[in-house]
């Protein structure tokens, strides 16, 4: 996992010990499987983008530099805090719902949020 930070400080882990270095940032950090999916993602929030622009722009590069792992037919699983609303929504695109499993007819069964909300 590569770790990039706006504003950064770093306090690197002592020689032979184990584990990840610890990362501190104040203005925004994108953390992928490849260094250049997170530089794309941290130009994104750098260019004003949000924490979901810089998502989208950060697996589009991972699909190009590990298509083996990301790309489009996968699955997407996320969390999103919108300040404005002041909740967390979330999105689960794991794969493909029954054709009839349209929200008109889960609204129709009695379903008006998502369960654990």
């Amino acid at each position: 996992m590569t770790e990039i930070a706006i504003g950064v400080s770093r306090h690197l882990r002592r020689p032979g010990s184990t584990g990840r270095s610890v990362v501190h940032a104040l203005h925004g950090m994108v953390a992928t499987s490849h260094p250049l999916a997170a530089l794309v993602g941290v130009e994104m929030l750098k260019r004003g983008g949000t924490a979901v622009d810089a998502a989208i722009a950060a697996n589009a590069m991972l699909g190009l530099v590990e298509p083996m792992s990301c790309g489009i037919g996968g699955d997407l699983f996320a969390q999103v805090w919108d300040a404005g609303a002041g909740r967390v929504f979330g999105l689960d695109a794991s794969g493909r719902a029954p054709q009839k499993a349209s929200a008109d007819a889960l609204t129709a069964r009695g379903f008006t949020h998502m369960p654990g909300d």
